[in-house]
């Protein structure tokens, strides 16, 4: 079988590659002009033969085609094939025009295998990484791993077109053989690529070239010629076809940088700027492309104040070649020249995680800075024509010089721009970003309500652009399907699902959401956390009651959801426990309820009733928190559903120094107003207060002073008069001024009282303070 599919003279011609090798696009292209064949068959979606021709455009590279699905379930993925100037399939292209040959995709369309777990980079070496036989090979020849296994076996060495076929097809048969059988999406592709072949074979006539992955080349020339696959019988059957609802596919620039940061199941080739240099070095019949990039990281080391002097870059290209030569390498290779920086330069043992700086520059260099671009001419999916026309419309086209743009979101004309800008950020478009601005999550300061944003052409807005379109072809109905997704991934949230929801409202969508709703009171009705709950509460009750600006006021999706917050909050507050270490969060949830049900009771029919019942339970349960019992005995006093007197009743349950001041922290966040009016229990905190001895008062006053602190100065110099008219004072009485700090006061008055304790222990004046 080994010399039948290594014959270049046979109808059919398999070409096992390694994607984004400089040896294969090298040796496809000598091979192509030889044969001359009637067609080349590439590994590619079939799906974009149609458009072959947008390939031939003048594009910078690196690009890549993307394919994306909308599957049944709801689930969107996309998909990339990149092409460099040094990948097989962009060479195979190439001379199939210079040639006169047909080019044809062959592979099977994502659309038809994007299940979950299907990788997203389709010229990735998944196989050959995880391969059992690989592993064992590396450790035969003693090489660090596949990359290093590759390079020694067929990048170094410029081998000849039948060379390099009978070693890699020993190579890729050896692997199929090896590790048994082959994944089931491999042979349901493969399956596939044998019919385009056999079509191929009828439409065009021979002889043909077959360009694909090393992996698939076997089982391509077993089936095509009914020979028995080069793996077990027991092969698994493939699985059925995926089911999608939608489907696109379009070119979109891509970089080195994308390139070499994959990783996994999903990485090919690293390093693309080495194997740049290699590939431009070769054509253009230049030696040693080591030099180059040395002098590049160099270059690169001095521009970051690191310097590197005439001596070290010596000793690194003396023991890179030094390397290279022990290696039986025929020039100086990547692995040589990482492990000579290693050896000739990092002298000091470094922390974990941290490169030295010119092994840091040397990586920098090998990944390369090249950025595609695409040609006029090139179709593009409809979002981004949709998201040109937003952004002339609105005087936000970017361009290379950045700019400021300030928004006024009360202004019609501000607000509209201000919410394409989000639908923007909403799906990572890049050269768009929020500088600053009113944030309306927080809510700190409402006097204005503005954005100020920066603008700025990017190599990748084109990109970011053209791969939004998995979500949908015009920029509204991209960011609602954006948002829906979002929604999906929150999990027992309701403060997150409150936030997608401010985030649909600066989108302008929060009223026009489909489904949506329904998603997000499934989490509220499953979010077992007060807090979070009652965080959400307070977002909506601002978009539904006070938003002037967003236009979500009134919503009826929005007050849906805050009756359901709201009815979730006061269910999990009469379940609630003891809580430590949350006061301020426990008191911002019960004012939500309370704010909610103040203004928007009547308007969504909220039970008050319940309310108050559960208030009650609340502020009477001797297990619960003192703050808790305190606000929720301030809530019902400013619902006017207790009376005074039973607030005092409350505060007398709660009397002890280490519940008192807890007690009138929750009281007076839920009614501070109410406070204010009632000299009542002004009189009854000061009958408390002077009933403690010193050391019960001093233990209570850290939390009295707390309570207190939710009054401004002028309405505590109010109280302080109430209480002393309460008492009988003239309201002519002047208030005497502290003339110290209140920390002082405190330690002065614990002074005084540890002096009159040990005065009363040893029986001097009598133990009385007089």
């Amino acid at each position: 079988m080994i010399d039948g599919i290594c014959s270049v003279d046979g109808p059919v011609v398999f070409f096992p590659v390694r994607h984004h090798s400089p040896a294969c696009a090298r040796l496809v292209e000598q091979l192509a002009r030889e044969l001359r064949p009637a067609a080349i068959l590439i590994e590619g979606p079939s799906d974009f033969n149609d458009r072959l021709d947008e390939l031939a455009l003048p594009h910078p590279l690196p690009i890549a085609i993307y394919t994306y699905v909308q599957l049944a379930d709801g689930r969107r993925r996309g998909a990339f094939y990149p092409f460099c100037r040094y990948s097989p399939e962009w060479a195979a292209l190439a001379v199939a025009r210079e040639i006169g040959a047909q080019a044809r995709f062959i592979d099977l369309p994502w659309a038809a295998q994007a299940s979950s777990d299907t990788p997203a980079h389709r010229y990735a070496d998944g196989e050959m990484r995880q391969s059992p036989y690989i592993a064992a090979l590396c450790a035969k020849l003693g090489v660090e791993d596949f990359d290093d296994l590759w390079d020694t076996l067929f990048e170094i060495d410029e081998l000849s077109p039948t060379d390099y076929l009978r070693r890699a097809h020993h190579f890729c048969g050896g692997m199929r053989a090896y590790d048994g059988a082959a994944p089931a999406e491999d042979v349901r592709r493969e399956a596939f690529m044998a019919d385009m072949i056999r079509a191929a074979q009828a439409r065009y006539g021979g002889p043909l070239l077959v360009v694909t992955g090393g992996f698939h080349s076997p089982a391509l020339h077993a089936r095509i010629n009914d020979l028995p696959l080069p793996e077990d019988a027991a092969t698994p059957e493939a699985p059925a076809s995926v089911a999608f609802e939608a489907r696109g596919i379009a070119l979109t620039p891509y970089s080195y940088a994308r390139l070499d940061g994959l990783t996994g199941y999903e990485a090919g080739m690293p390093n693309p700027g080495f194997y740049h240099q290699v590939w431009e070095d070769r054509l253009g019949g230049v030696g040693d492309p080591y030099r180059a990039l040395l002098a590049k990281a160099a270059t690169t080391l001095r521009a970051r104040g690191q310097m590197i002097s005439a001596a070290d870059l010596i000793a690194v290209e003396t023991t890179a070649r030094a390397l290279a030569a022990l290696r039986g390498h025929a020039e100086v290779w990547r692995r040589d020249l990482i492990d000579a920086i290693l050896g000739a330069v990092v002298k000091d043992e470094l922390a974990g995680g941290v490169r030295h700086p010119f092994l840091s520059a040397l990586y920098d260099v090998f990944r390369g800075d090249e950025r595609g671009r695409l040609a006029e001419g090139t179709t593009v999916p409809p979002l981004v024509e949709d998201i040109r026309r937003e952004l002339h419309e609105h005087d936000l086209e970017a361009a290379p010089r950045e700019r400021a743009v300030e928004l006024d979101l009360r202004d019609a004309s501000g607000l509209a721009r201000s919410r394409v800008l989000h639908r923007l950020r909403g799906l990572a478009i890049q050269g768009y970003e929020l500088a600053a601005g009113t944030d309306l999550a927080r809510r700190d300061d409402l006097t204005t309500i503005g954005e100020r944003w920066r603008i700025r052409w990017t190599p990748e807005l084109d990109a970011s652009c053209i791969e939004a379109a998995i979500y949908g072809p015009s920029l509204a109905e991209a960011c609602r399907s954006r948002l829906v997704e979002r929604a999906a991934g929150i999990e027992r949230d309701a403060e997150a699902a409150a936030l997608l929801l401010l985030d649909a409202g600066l989108m302008g969508l929060a009223a026009d959401l489909a489904d949506l709703p329904a998603r997000l009171i499934e989490v509220i009705r499953g979010d077992g956390d007060f807090f979070t709950v009652t965080g959400a509460l307070g977002h909506l009750l601002y978009l539904y009651r006070y938003d002037d600006a967003l236009g979500t006021a009134g919503a009826p999706v929005v007050g849906v959801l805050l009756a359901e917050a709201w009815a979730r909050g006061l269910w999990l507050l009469d379940g609630m426990g003891q809580v430590a270490g949350q006061d301020s969060a426990l008191l911002r949830g019960m004012d939500a309820l309370l704010q909610t049900f103040q203004g928007c009771g009547t308007t969504l029919d909220l039970h008050r009733d319940s309310f108050v019942d559960t208030l009650a339970r609340t502020s009477a349960d001797s297990m619960k928190h003192p703050l808790l019992r305190g606000a929720a005995s301030g809530a019902l006093w400013t619902m006017r559903a207790a009376q005074t007197e039973q607030v005092l009743a409350d505060l007398k349950l709660c009397a002890e120094p280490s519940q008192m001041g807890d007690f009138l922290t929750g009281l007076f966040a839920l009614a501070r107003e109410t406070v204010q009016r009632e000299a009542d229990l002004l009189l009854a905190i000061d009958a408390l207060l002077m009933s403690y001895d010193d050391e019960a008062f001093l233990h209570a006053l850290p939390a009295l002073r707390l309570a207190f602190s939710f009054f401004t100065p002028r309405e505590k110099h109010y109280l302080a008069r109430g209480l002393l008219e309460a008492r009988g004072a003239s309201a002519a009485t002047r208030l005497p001024d502290l003339e110290v700090s209140p920390e002082v006061a405190v330690r002065a008055l614990a002074l005084e009282s540890a002096v009159f304790a040990v005065l009363a222990k040893y029986g001097l004046r009598g133990g009385s303070h007089a």
